[in-house]
């Protein structure tokens, strides 16, 4: 299970500020600056402040509880660090990798132990993903709760075109006449003279599960096949004309046939929740003043 975490971490991560370092919070004596905030943080309001900041604090506890662990040597993490940072060489005898890092891409002391501390993280995460084998029957228990995720309701994809007219929509169905299986003459046509926003698109509406369509329009469209078009229907936007461009039959999975992807999933959720868990235990134990109104 490779690199499934950083949408985590990217919760956490903000882009660089290229101000001047302003003090946001001290957190266990550790100072927070504008160094690792948004760049437009001074234009926000007090409250997008706070909610950043709180974020900024998540991640630097994040990082430093990464940082003081043993992942830090694993040959991995070092590879990968080093890509991120760009270096193409390690750092002379005489300089710090602090200092090696600043003189190759500009990043103070702050923004460098946040990048090594927040995929410090990452790969703690990802280690305890491949080190979990859940029971299968906690896993045949998870996907019957949540078997509505990987079953797929039966769906129909279609396009449409919509005019004010009767008139105009005879005029259409003229030129569409003898056009079966034409998607490529019906979605020019939608281009052209449909008024509804997707005509841009060709009048393409996308799939659709057939319960969710409205009752008076699906029997019109359920009774036809794939590359098939309705007569003109008259609705509250007009006059539709609907194209089947596939009819998508219902999937109804077992457990054996989504085993994987349930597992997959299942571990993901554990380990995100570890995740949250661990900050917020870090969080509620640490020192932290604020230094912003």
């Amino acid at each position: 299970m490779k690199r499934l975490f950083f949408s985590i971490i990217a919760l956490l991560i903000l882009s660089f500020s290229a101000q001047a370092s302003d003090v946001l919070a001290i957190v266990n004596g550790y100072k927070i600056t504008t160094d690792v905030a948004p760049r437009n943080f001074n234009d926000l309001n007090s409250s997008e402040k706070h909610k950043i900041v709180n974020r900024l604090i998540e991640k630097y506890l994040a990082a430093n509880y990464a940082l003081n662990t043993d992942i830090v040597n694993d040959p991995e993490y070092k590879k990968v660090l080093k890509h991120i940072l760009n270096l193409s060489s390690k750092p002379k005898k005489s300089e710090t990798l602090a200092s090696a890092v600043k003189k190759s891409t500009g990043y103070t002391e702050e923004q460098l132990f946040s990048k090594k501390g927040l995929l410090a993280f990452d790969f703690i995460l990802e280690k305890k993903a491949n080190s979990m084998k859940p029971d299968e029957k906690v896993l045949r228990e998870y996907y019957e709760k949540n078997k509505f995720k990987y079953d797929t309701p039966a769906m129909v994809e279609l396009a449409t075109i919509v005019v004010d007219s009767k008139e105009e929509a005879e005029k259409i169905m003229k030129e569409l006449k003898g056009s079966k299986g034409d998607y490529k003459l019906f979605s020019s046509l939608a281009k052209k003279y449909s008024k509804a926003p997707d005509a841009i698109d060709g009048g393409y509406m996308g799939k659709i599960p057939v319960s969710d369509l409205n009752e008076e329009i699906s029997k019109y469209i359920l009774s036809l096949k794939r590359g098939e078009h309705t007569k003109p229907i008259k609705t509250v936007f007009g006059y539709q004309i609907y194209y089947v461009i596939n009819q998508i039959p219902a999937v109804n999975t077992t457990f054996d046939m989504v085993k994987e992807r349930v597992k997959d999933e299942y571990i993901r959720i554990e380990v995100k929740k570890w995740a949250f868990d661990t900050i917020h235990k870090l969080k509620d134990s640490a020192k932290i003043k604020l230094k912003i109104d």
